[in-house]
């Protein structure tokens, strides 16, 4: 045996064919999983298209797309188009095709089909009734029953295999759309009633999207505050929860810590398209709050009932958004019971539990059954009543505003009429007979009985035509007046402009024009007498006053050609006369820079008789040329001066004094060869100061050498040669003579600690002798030395014969100082200077 069992939401119908108690899911045409109650309405085509892909596009409010049409069914005025013609919303179902498709996966022989159904709560009782009797019953579908809450049946489904068996209360979950609808039911001798039911609007999808829509709404709509309502806010959460999911995937793939943005959002009543961060630890904080608040409703839920926790004997969840951890376990938190009575149940379960009406006793459903069809009657009746009421509400809505629409309208034509009386008496006296007529012809669309209408409309033609034949006359003159102006016949001008205003007395043009003839004929007198001024000064050359002449001409006519060929005449002579004062500015110039002074002088009083207006400037330059002539003659004598005594410098080579006095010349003025000299001048002077630098140096050495501070003596040295390495021949004889000399002081102090050892000194080594001799011979002095007496024969020195001679360029053998006088004689400075 064969029935159809369905499960039926808001947004979709879900369904099986039960053969012989195994039910096998209906796979609609278009591949979904289920028969989404999108619509489309294909105008062109003459069809109706239901499936998913219409969702957001209802969502959107596009034209021509329906959802939830269980709200619209009840209603009679709602509707679709077919054919051109409108079909009311019911006949949906069958347009679409689902009904066949439904009948085919049953029995595609026709004759009645045994179908058992099951509404969600969201559905009215109203909708339920019309779905069944305009729907089901007028297409052979029979129904069994419809009155069992799937949530019942779930549990029904769940005794009979055995998963719950107690008695007790049961927690039921339902999120088989977007609302979470939560109730309780008692098990008690093989029976299930429902003790209570409430639900949670929006809560029925994932907990993290839906933290993560309101989170995207409300971030969008603190700029543009377009939604107000708790319902505005729930719709827009239902048209982007098709978007949740690809958005929560590119939250978790997110780096932890940084935000991520959601582009291209778009409200459903606004064009335009927005972006918005969120942060994944916002989000999950969010859900977290959601899930305490909805696990602590159905608490308190349950709490109210009287039921305590541990008379809960089992949870069963429905739908498939029970995938959020963290409401799981609050909700095995609040219940301790084993795992096994927590059961889920899925979309594609709910046409397998709605066939547990086939085996179950239907009588149970029966006083429910009359009640639903009862309360659905009354709410169809309460339905049509109120849109009759409504219909006449429109009705008589309509009647008066058509009265209330005719009243103003005759209201408005009194109005009219009286505006239109009102402009006739007020064109009259401005003599706009045209305006009048017009105006006449509107009062007698709005009373056409007037009388007084038509006796304006009668004398406003007669004025119109003698104001015509009036107009033609001073259109010709005027224009005769026109032309006499334009060809400056003021005369003229002038008697055609009073014959204007003799025909019309407020023309504008033809007083204008009689204002300009005769301020032109009030005029001509005195531009003549300005002209003839002007004349006696371009005689007397007096340029400026004859400018001003000319220029009053101008103030009575812009245009005068005579004032106009007096003033090029005036600028030409005045173009010469500058050209040459600014030659004369030239010249001066130029034998001011050369100091010439004569000739700027001789030129400044040329310019005193040609630039008369500056008189005063250029004598003034007089007296400060021949002040400054003076001055220069005396700084030209002082540099000759100057310059003759750094020419004797130079030739005398006293550098010192060349740059001293270059530098006071330069002070007179700039030369620059006398620069170049100065330069060349300091440079000998650097080089007379380091050679004197180099002598000093020397002279300390030779101090050093002198004193036997030998190792001062080589770092001074030292230092002078690396400052001066043109010196470094000289400087090596110095390092050589430093060496031997500390050489022989040496030696010399070996011998006297011979001597105080006890050993009989030798003659030729004897240590006062000796060191006395090799002083005078180092330093090149003559000592007084008294010959002390020998007992030996005096023996020849071992050393190197004339060593110390050739290179110290000294004499150091003893006969010389055998022959020497006994004067004593000190070492100099001198002494060192090789």
């Amino acid at each position: 045996m064969k029935v159809l069992t369905l499960y039926i939401d808001k947004w979709y119908i879900i369904g099986a064919v039960c053969v012989d108690g195994v039910p096998h899911l209906i796979t609609p045409s278009n591949g979904e999983n289920r028969f989404w109650l999108y619509f489309y309405e294909d105008v062109a085509n003459d069809t109706i298209v239901y499936g998913k892909d219409n969702k957001q596009h209802y969502h959107n409010n596009d034209n021509h797309y329906y959802g939830n049409v269980f709200d619209l069914i009840p209603d009679s005025t709602a509707s679709f188009m077919r054919y051109g013609r409108k079909q009311e919303m019911y006949k949906i179902f069958y347009t679409s095709g689902i009904l066949d498709e439904l009948r085919s996966a049953v029995d595609e022989k026709p004759g009645e089909i045994d179908t058992y159904i099951s509404f969600s709560k969201d559905i009215s009782d109203a909708a339920r009734l019309v779905f069944l009797q305009s729907v089901l019953e007028e297409n052979n579908f029979v129904v069994k029953e419809s009155v069992a809450r799937i949530g019942q049946l779930a549990l029904e489904h769940a005794f009979r295999r055995g998963q719950y068996e107690e008695d007790g209360f049961y927690l039921l979950l339902n999120a088989c759309n977007e609302n979470l609808s939560y109730s309780v039911y008692e098990h008690t001798d093989n029976i299930l009633l429902r003790k209570a039911e409430d639900a949670l609007k929006g809560m029925g999808t994932d907990l993290r999207s839906r933290a993560l829509l309101e989170k995207v709404v409300k971030s969008i709509n603190q700029r543009e505050l377009f939604l107000d309502s708790e319902q505005d806010y729930e719709r827009e959460y239902l048209r982007l929860g098709q978007f949740a999911d690809q958005w929560i995937e590119k939250l978790e793939d997110a780096i932890p810590g940084r935000p991520i943005t959601i582009t291209n959002v778009r409200f459903s009543q606004l064009p335009n398209i927005y972006d918005t961060t969120v942060l994944k630890k916002e989000i999950d904080t969010r859900t977290h709050v959601i899930v305490d608040d909805i696990v602590r409703e159905i608490t308190t839920f349950v709490k109210n009932l009287n039921i305590p926790n541990d008379k809960v004997k089992g949870v069963m969840f429905l739908g498939n958004t029970f995938t959020n951890e963290q409401f799981i376990r609050a909700i095995k938190e609040r219940y301790l019971l084993s795992e096994d009575k927590y059961i889920f149940y899925k979309d594609s379960d709910l046409p397998h539990i709605v066939a547990v009406y086939s085996i179950m006793d239907c009588s149970q459903f029966s006083e429910a059954t009359q009640m639903a069809i009862a309360n659905g009657a009354t709410e169809l009746e309460r339905l049509k009543l109120a849109q009759e009421e409504e219909a006449r509400r429109l009705e008589a809505e309509r009647k008066r505003a058509e009265q209330e629409a005719k009243d103003k309208a005759a209201h408005e034509s009194e109005n009219k009429y009286k505006e239109a009386l009102a402009n006739i008496y007020d064109y009259e006296k401005k003599q706009d007979y045209a305006q009048m007529s017009d105006w006449a012809d509107i009062a007698l669309q709005h009373n056409p009985d007037d009388q007084e209408a038509r006796q304006k409309k009668a004398e406003a033609t007669r004025l119109l035509s003698e104001k015509k034949v009036k107009e033609e006359q001073y259109k010709s003159i005027i224009q005769r007046a026109q032309k006499s102006l334009e060809e400056k016949q003021w005369q003229d001008a002038l008697s055609q402009s009073d014959a204007a205003l003799n025909l019309m007395p407020n023309s504008k043009e033809a007083d204008r024009i009689h204002q300009i003839a005769r301020k032109q004929i009030d005029s001509q007198a005195q531009i003549e007498k300005y002209l003839t001024r002007a004349d006696m000064f371009l005689a007397q050359k007096s340029y400026k006053e004859a400018l001003e002449e000319l220029k009053k001409v101008q103030s009575f006519d812009s245009e005068n050609k005579d004032a106009q060929e007096r003033i090029l005449q005036i600028e030409q002579i005045q173009e010469v006369h500058d050209q040459q004062i600014a030659e004369l500015i030239r010249q001066y110039q130029e034998a001011e820079d050369s100091k010439d002074f004569d000739a700027a002088i001789a030129t400044c009083n040329e310019l005193i008789d040609t630039d008369t207006p500056n008189q005063r400037k250029w004598t003034e330059k007089v007296e400060r040329l021949k002040t400054a002539k003076v001055e220069f003659a005396k700084e030209e004598e002082k540099w000759q001066t100057i310059k003759r005594k750094i020419d004797s410098a130079l030739f005398m080579e006293n550098w010192a004094e060349v740059v001293s006095l270059g530098k006071e010349a330069l002070r007179i003025r700039e030369d620059e060869n006398l620069r170049l000299n100065i330069r060349r001048a300091e440079e000998k002077l650097a080089v007379l100061q380091a050679e004197e630098n180099y002598k000093q140096g020397i002279y300390e050495v030779k101090d050093f050498i002198v004193d036997k501070k030998w190792d001062e003596a080589r770092e001074l040295l030292s230092d002078l040669q690396a400052r001066y390495p043109d010196h470094k021949g000289e400087m090596k004889l110095l390092f050589k003579q430093i060496f031997d000399a500390e050489t022989a002081f040496d030696k010399q102090y070996a011998k006297k600690d011979s001597l105080f050892q006890g050993n009989e000194p030798d003659e030729d080594n004897d240590f006062d002798s000796q060191t006395r001799q090799s002083e005078d011979d180092f330093f090149g002095n003559e000592k007084n030395i008294s010959p002390a007496p020998k007992s030996k024969p005096q023996m020849a020195s071992p050393a190197t014969p004339n060593s110390e001679d050739d290179f110290f360029d000294m004499d150091v053998s003893p006969s010389r100082h055998k022959t020497e006088t006994s004067r004593v004689v000190r070492s100099t400075s001198d002494d060192f200077n090789f």
